[in-house]
């Protein structure tokens, strides 16, 4: 083989591995997208007006929540070098409760369903 046979063949292989590298993104794309439909098949179907609606109750829980309570935040203070007072520390520690207020809000816009204990144990 000369050289520029040598040349003309790398570039073709350079070409088919590009080709194939792209046809494997498409495929990974796509097991990705099947993945993302796979994990939404069992999930409740809601339509545009009932997130509309769930969102206004996370708003109202959240918007009911006092966060301006001292009692929901743990706080060390410290003296700097030159007698200043610094926050040294700031944590929120009333995450519960939070969750709590949005969960309330929420599930007034859903009816429980009693579902038998021998179905749970069956799967």
């Amino acid at each position: 083989m000369t050289k520029e046979e040598l040349e003309i063949k790398i570039s073709t292989l350079q070409n088919l591995v590009t080709q194939k590298n792209e046809e494997l993104s498409q495929y990974a794309n796509q097991i990705d997208t099947l993945k993302g439909q796979l994990e939404d098949i069992n999930k409740p179907k809601l339509t545009s007006i009932q997130f509309d609606k769930l969102l206004d109750a996370i708003e109202k829980g959240v918007g009911q929540f006092d966060f301006d309570d001292d009692g929901n935040y743990d706080y060390d203070f410290g003296i700097d070098y030159d007698n200043r007072i610094t926050l040294e520390s700031f944590c929120f520690n009333n995450a519960n409760e939070l969750a709590r207020e949005i969960y309330d809000y929420v599930s007034e816009l859903f009816a429980e369903i009693k579902e038998d204990d021998n179905q749970e144990n069956q799967d």
